[in-house]
């Protein structure tokens, strides 16, 4: 598997960047740079070299490269308003000049250097907000090419790092529009709904007219109506297991009105109405559940719970056999199946049921009172072999 190279390693480690004094003897009132001669001054080293070539010496570029360097992973360097200062002297327009360079390296693919440059520039003056997402954008670059290698790892490297730098930036700049939109509409793809309509609700308030903001308000309004309808569902779930059965019913009704193509309305639906005993509609429910897309063993063993109410123990048992297909370690389908096969004193797949059961945990209720049931109709004791009479 690929690894994420860390900020200390390749062009984050800083060997290649050496610090020198600059000689008393050396004259800088004539200097055009603001040089400050109590202060160390970085050049970085040229590739593979250990010490200052003493032929080419220092020059400009590898001063401003190293500082670049510095902005870029040691913003925190008790220094860096000096070298900030510094690097501006020598050339007023570097932040643009490092942008330009940075998405040039973007676009071959260079992410490691392309991610110094935007660092530096970002770090070089933070009230830009363009900053920040073309940093996003990066990072999102490198996320969708992880996600397409099926790299989980790398994925969720980039897009941590996609959503610090936009925070940092809505942190400087709360009420920017770019930067409200970028991390909404981010958290809306990862599946945070909450928290992204929190952010684009904000965007909303404060954005002039646009294509854009028309888009965005059309997203919101159908999230905001999906979250209060998943609420309208969580509310049902919530009142079955309060007991409230006839809430729950109403409650799910008006759920369905709204997402009629959602299997788990009709789960919720068939479970309050097998409840209340009205055991023919709930098994049809659950029949709509599973045409709506549900799967899971829960709607096969409701189903199963139905059909028995109504005399069809056999189909309560392909429904069961159904359920254990998908969830063979579940105590509560063994011990329902193996009760159905105790009607039939099919005692020999009853046992099998138990033993099972048992494998999981011999001291669930539900595993004792099947062992009690089954030596009280076959006179047998658990190690016996047993016969279907």
């Amino acid at each position: 598997m690929d690894t994420i190279q860390t900020r200390n390693d390749i062009r984050k480690d800083f060997s290649d960047i050496v610090f020198i004094n600059i000689p008393e003897g050396f004259d800088v009132s004539n200097q055009s740079l603001p040089i400050d001669k109590s202060k160390l001054l970085p050049v970085q080293l040229p590739e593979g070299s250990k010490q200052i070539d003493p032929v080419q010496g220092i020059s400009m570029q590898t001063i401003a490269a190293a500082i670049i360097k510095l902005l870029a992973y040691r913003e925190d360097h008790e220094d860096t308003p000096y070298y900030r200062q510094l690097l501006l002297a020598m050339q007023p327009d570097v932040a643009q000049e490092l942008q330009i360079a940075a998405i040039a390296k973007a676009q071959k693919q260079d992410f490691e250097f392309a991610e110094e440059l935007f660092l530096a520039a970002n770090h070089l003056n933070p009230d830009i907000v363009e900053h920040y997402i073309n940093l996003s954008v990066l990072y999102g670059q490198q996320a969708q090419l992880a996600k397409e290698a099926s790299n989980e790892e790398r994925y969720d490297t980039f897009i941590g790092r996609q959503l610090d730098i936009l925070q940092k930036g809505l942190l400087r700049h709360p009420l920017s529009e770019l930067l409200l939109a970028e991390i909404g509409m981010l958290n809306l793809y990862l599946g945070n709904e909450e928290i992204a309509l929190e952010h684009l609700n904000a965007y909303l308030r404060i954005a002039q007219p646009s294509e854009k903001r028309d888009i965005i308000e059309a997203q919101v309004a159908q999230v905001s109506e999906r979250l209060e309808e998943d609420s309208t569902l969580y509310a049902a779930f919530d009142e079955m297991q309060l007991g409230n059965h006839e809430q729950a019913l109403r409650l799910v009704e008006t759920f369905i009105s709204r997402r009629p193509k959602a299997w788990e309305g009709y789960f919720i639906k068939g479970w309050a109405l097998r409840v209340s005993e009205q055991f023919q509609k709930a098994a049809d429910t659950f029949v709509t559940c599973l045409e709506a897309g549900g799967r899971n063993s829960d709607i096969y063993n409701e189903l199963s719970l139905c059909m028995s109410a109504l005399g069809n123990d056999e189909l309560a048992k392909d429904y069961l056999e159904i359920a254990l297909e998908m969830e063979s370690g579940n105590i509560t389908l063994l011990t329902n199946l193996a009760y159905l096969y105790l009607k039939d004193e099919q005692f020999n797949r009853v046992n099998e049921l138990y033993q099972a059961a048992k494998e999981l945990d011999p001291n669930d209720p539900l595993v004792k009172h099947l062992k009690e049931e089954l030596v009280k109709r076959t006179g047998l004791t658990e190690d016996d072999d047993v016969i279907d009479i």
